[in-house]
């Protein structure tokens, strides 16, 4: 169900428009319109209708909240399937997240973009540390409102008016925030069409999984403009290209096509272009249907061994996350599906 925060009274006055009647059930399907504050609901403000199906009324969805009231990330939950009681009414369960970055015209990455970036990371920690078993998602997607661009990285207009000091606090704010991503619980996918270079492809880097479409362009450009990435890129492009082709990369300010990225292990599969974002979900969804637990302590197996100094320590990390799925009612769940011949049905307990 996607969520569509209005920023003013006068956005709502546009939502009965034809481009919004036509093209939130397009991009989003079943639709919910969400005001960001109490009180900040417009007079004569009638219940939310599902805009592809007007008859029909909207259930809220786990994650509908938000702090500001910019609209610059969206954010839809999926379920993995419907739980209904005895009064056939659906109930919450569990579910994926995706986020949208829907600044137009290129997804900058401005103050007000990383603030709403940063504001949905607080809802999913939130989440994570509630231990909320009926909303928390179990994997996540990154995508863009636009087929032609992922993001085409920082704001360099609002860069351009910063002082010194105001650029270095930003990128600190841009490499926190990125290393935030990297290290939700969760797995992240990031879903490529068009254009992530500069910060565009330090979130793609951050995303555990990348899935890019065929019309893609990736790269780190900062040195052609007299700097260097410094959102993370770095460090984790070399982690995944290694060290002698990061170091092309970033020095020639070169681009990468989709089949390029692919073949240099920059991204995990290339479709065809307009399918990376269902191709994404429905890798998160096939990863949320198996024990979200283990799922979890397989991520941080692998990130926390990557960072041991040697076999014996990154070992002993595996260990320890093995210890955490053998007390889980989920593997005991596993166990009996598998004797008795049907799928299990995990919840992360």
């Amino acid at each position: 169900m996607a969520t569509i925060v209005l920023k003013n009274r006068g956005i709502w006055k546009g939502i009965r428009s034809t481009y919004w009647a036509q093209s939130i059930p397009r991009f989003y399907g079943t639709s919910m319109i969400v005001f960001p504050r109490k009180g900040s609901v417009p007079s004569g403000y009638t219940p939310p209708i599902n805009l592809a199906h007007p008859h029909q009324s909207l259930r809220m969805s786990p994650l509908t909240h938000m702090a500001s009231s910019d609209p610059q990330i969206l954010m839809e939950t999926i379920p993995l399937h419907s739980h209904k009681n005895e009064t056939n009414h659906e109930k919450s369960g569990p579910c994926i997240a995706k986020l949208t970055l829907n600044r137009p015209k290129a997804n900058a990455m401005g103050k007000e973009f990383i603030q709403s970036l940063q504001e949905w990371l607080n809802c999913l920690e939130e989440k994570e540390s509630n231990y909320d078993l009926k909303s928390i998602p179990r994997s996540v997607v990154i995508t863009s409102w636009s087929p032609k661009v992922f993001s085409a990285g920082a704001d360099l207009k609002e860069r351009a008016l910063m002082t010194q000091e105001e650029a270095a606090d930003f990128v600190t704010l841009l490499r926190s925030t990125m290393e935030r991503v990297a290290r939700l619980p969760m797995p992240v996918i990031c879903a490529i069409e068009g254009v992530a270079v500069g910060g565009g492809l330090e979130l793609a880097l951050a995303a555990d999984l990348r899935i890019a479409g065929a019309n893609a362009i990736l790269g780190l450009p900062e040195t052609s403009l007299a700097i260097i990435p410094g959102a993370g890129g770095t460090q984790r492009l070399p982690r995944l290209v290694g060290a002698a082709r990061a170091k092309e990369l970033i020095w020639t300010a070169k681009k990468l096509n989709a089949q390029e990225a692919l073949e240099v292990g920059l991204v995990e599969q290339v479709v065809p272009a307009g399918d990376a974002t269902a191709t994404a979900v429905e890798m998160g969804l096939r990863i949320a249907n198996n024990g979200p637990i283990a799922v979890k302590a397989s991520k941080e197996s692998i990130d926390r061994g990557l960072e041991c100094r040697n076999i014996y320590d990154a070992l002993e990390v595996e260990r320890q996350c093995y210890a955490k799925v053998l007390p889980t009612q989920d593997r005991l769940e596993g166990l009996a599906a598998f004797k008795e011949g049907r799928n299990p049905r995990y919840n992360g307990i």
